[in-house]
């Protein structure tokens, strides 16, 4: 496995060293992998702007479905929209 170095402010080690029960590099790697799946969401969402049809005056909308579907994508573990589930969703609305 691989290691990192993390800073954090003194003042916060000192209260994270107070809770030894927990793993805190368990919690770091969670967070981690959380913001790289949701990193890898908003890459695929960007994409998606990119090669729709969306005239710039519908942007609020697209807009809108970036919201949408961050909220139906938390709990598809990973899974990414394509644009044929966009367009379907599109006109289901």
């Amino acid at each position: 496995m691989g290691a990192i170095t993390l800073s954090v402010p003194n003042e916060l080690k000192h209260e994270m060293d107070k809770v030894d029960w927990i793993n805190w590099s368990s919690i770091a790697r969670r967070a981690f992998v959380t913001a790289l799946k949701d990193t890898i969401r908003l890459e695929a969402i960007k994409k998606a702007r990119e090669i729709s049809e969306i005239k710039d005056d519908e942007r609020n909308f697209n807009k809108e479905y970036e919201k949408e579907l961050l909220k139906i994508t938390k709990g598809s573990r990973g899974k990414v929209q394509t644009v044929e589930g966009f367009n379907k969703w599109c006109e289901s609305i």
